[in-house]
Parts: C-alpha cells; structure tokens; sequence
C-alpha cells in the first residue's frame, strides 16, 4: 500500500515556503504602513505554518522535498521584471491580487488533502489541514476587501500624474486580455493531462470559454482605440502556470487534482483583476467596460465553483489508484 499523504505534506511544505517568500516580497512593495504590517504578519503565520507540516511529515517518517512542486513553481508566481514600468500603487494592487489568488490555492491544496487524509482514516493530518485551510480563508477574505480601494488609490495617483482615465482603462484591458489567453492555453493543454475524463471534459469547457472571454476583452479594446499589448504583465505570467517537469513523479490522477486546485486559483485572481477592472471603470465613468467586467467576473465566478465542486472527488480517486498500485 502506498501511502499519498506524505507527498501531499511535501507539496504543501515546498507551497508554503515558496509563499511566505512572496509574502515578503509584497510588505516590500506595500505603499502604507497597514499593508506592510498585514502581508509581513502573514508571512509569519505561513512559516509556523509550514512547521507544523513538517513536524506532521517527520511523524509519518518523512523529510521535506527539495523538488519544487507545482504547486510552489505557482507561488513564485511572477518575475519581479514583469512589474517594471508600473507604479507603486499598481505594483500594490497587482501583489493583493495575486495574493488573493494563492490564499485560494492553499485552501484547494488543504481541501485536496483533508479528502484524501479522511480516506485513509489519518485523522490527525486531516484536523491539521482543516486548521490550516480555516486560517487561510480568513485571510483570503481580507485580502479581498482591500482590493477596490488600492485600486482606486492607483487610479487617483495616475490621474494625479497627468494619465488620462481611457488610457488608464486600457491598461487594466491589456493585462487582463493577456491573462485571459494565457488562461485559455493553460486550461487546453491541462485537459489533454491525465485520467479522469470528467476533470477533462470540464477544463476542456473552461478553455472555450476562456477563448470567448479574451475576445470581448479584444473587442473592448478596440472600441477604445486600443489593441493588445504583446508584453506579459505580471499577472499573465502568473497565468501561464507551472512547468510540466514539475508534476514529474506524479500520478495522471494526481495531476488532474492538481490542474483543479491551479483553475481554483487561478479563478480567484480573474475575480480580482475584474474587481479592480470594474472598480477603475466605475471611477473613469465607463460603463461599457464595467459591466463588462462583471459580467466576465461572474463567469469566472461559475469556473471557480466548478472546479470546488469537483475537487475533492478527483482527489480520493486518485489516491485509490496510488495506495492499490503495486
């Protein structure tokens, strides 16, 4: 019998660390004093967080992995370069999003976890993750609520600067078109992965609709006068998701539970961005592109909800078929 909870402490280890990195890397960034101290306060809770997996996986009699899992090559999520050019206000909001989108990730992964820790009957690591995942939740809702006045805070500056309101709309148009797409490529070639058809077929319908979604966004932009940025912001990049190279060693199964809780959260940041877009095209007076925006946000809205509602199967199914290989 093979037993899948140590990899999944692994994972959630190698997650945890690459994350509190970022976290750190946003108090840097944060334009006012309260933001600092939040991302600086969770990046403290995220490293006792990762102690407390790693006493949990020395109990089961393993070690922490060295490998980046797929889920830590999603923590690091953008390069930093891919912020040049942006103000610190934006750089503010850019950081909130993404962090709202791996609060989301970690819950998914905990999820992932407690499902497969109660098919097995480990109580103790399945109470740990509930613990773990409840903290995260918080402080995912947090992170929301910040989002719309950062991004207001942004738009006052740039107007501030001299930028007119259209070209500041275009702006978050580009990013969130290239996000999109990259979005849209990911789900593809995720749906070709795996074993389990009915994650498939469902991230199959995610990529079509994910097409449609970058093309009202182009349509949107030209009605503007604008056309789509060849540059990859920060939060395309962190849509282009991880290497294949790191799921190496992973069952197929594994690898569709995987591509759920990246869809998860990767749902969660398309939520954010079109916060943010919504709220920039409420204080332009752009009413075309704000209902866009909601529009579009309540279709990620669905995907996000989806890929909940099938995460936790996917994940006992796949640890079936590792603890019966021989």
């Amino acid at each position: 019998m093979n037993n899948p909870i140590p990899r999944y402490l692994e994972d959630a280890i190698a997650a945890e660390k690459s994350f509190e990195s970022q976290l750190n890397g946003f108090a840097e960034d944060a334009t006012s004093a309260d933001l600092k101290n939040a991302f600086a306060a969770h990046a403290v809770e995220t490293r006792h967080q990762y102690e407390l997996l790693t006493e949990r996986l020395h109990q089961l009699g393993g070690e922490p992995s060295t490998l980046k899992s797929a889920m830590a090559h999603f923590f690091n999520m953008a390069p930093r370069a891919a912020q040049i050019g942006y103000s610190d206000e934006e750089r503010t909001t850019q950081d909130l999003i993404m962090a709202y989108s791996v609060e989301n990730a970690e819950v998914a992964m905990y999820q992932a976890m407690i499902a497969v820790a109660e098919s097995v009957g480990d109580n103790s690591t399945a109470t740990l993750a509930e613990r773990i995942q409840s903290q995260e939740r918080d402080t995912a809702e947090k992170v929301w609520r910040r989002i719309p006045p950062a991004a207001v805070h942004a738009f006052r500056r740039q107007l501030a600067e001299g930028k007119g309101t259209r070209d500041i709309v275009l702006r978050y148009l580009e990013e969130v078109e290239a996000a999109e797409q990259n979005f849209e490529d990911a789900l593809a070639s995720f749906s070709k992965m795996g074993d389990q058809p009915h994650i498939q077929s469902l991230l199959s319908m995610m990529s079509g609709k994910a097409k449609t979604q970058h093309e009202r966004l182009e349509h949107r932009l030209t009605d503007l006068g604008g056309s789509r940025s060849v540059a990859k912001s920060a939060l395309a990049h962190m849509l282009a998701f991880t290497p294949v190279s790191a799921q190496m060693g992973h069952e197929p199964g594994e690898k569709n539970t995987q591509h759920l809780m990246i869809v998860y959260s990767a749902a969660a940041a398309e939520m954010g961005m079109y916060e943010a877009l919504a709220t920039v095209a409420k204080e332009a007076g752009d009413t075309r592109t704000l209902e866009l925006a909601r529009e579009l946000q309540s279709e990620e809205q669905e995907d996000y909800d989806l890929a909940w509602q099938n995460l936790g199967r996917s994940a006992k199914e796949a640890a079936e078929l590792v603890m019966n290989k021989s």
